[in-house]
């Protein structure tokens, strides 16, 4: 699906984050060595949607929505599973969540490239949440 609108936008990362919480959920239940950081990251996950909804409801107008365009934001580009293979060790997991966190990180950085030449605030906190997604990389 193309994104158009920061309304749009907005509803991507709510799935993303939704989703991508749930998922971390559910390998902290099955991979006790995980438990900690993924039940951190969840936690997180939920925090960066609030965050990017606290500013763009603070920023955004209904002229400016109008006017919102994310030309080029395909949602196929980002989509990932989250399904829990039952066979699946620790290793194949950490893999699953570093795939996640890339298509996610990669999402926020073309949405704030879309979006820095009309908005400021928009931008600056969806590269923030994508450099937090890298450390989280680098840490697994």
């Amino acid at each position: 699906m193309k994104l158009n609108t920061m309304a749009a936008v907005m509803t991507f990362i709510t799935k993303v984050e939704e989703d991508s919480a749930g998922f971390y959920e559910r390998c902290a239940e099955r991979f006790p060595e995980l438990r900690e950081t993924f039940l951190s990251w969840s936690k997180e996950n939920r925090r960066f949607e609030k965050t990017v909804k606290r500013t763009y409801y603070g920023v955004i107008t209904d002229t400016i929505e109008s006017n919102f365009s994310f030309e080029g934001l395909d949602t196929e580009k980002y989509e990932f599973d989250t399904e829990l293979p039952q066979d699946a060790d620790s290793s194949v997991i950490k893999k699953k969540a570093e795939e996640i966190e890339r298509k996610i990180k990669e999402f926020y950085l073309k949405a704030a490239e879309l979006s820095e030449g009309l908005l400021a605030d928009i931008p600056r906190v969806l590269r923030k949440i994508a450099k937090k997604r890298e450390e989280r990389d680098l840490s697994l």
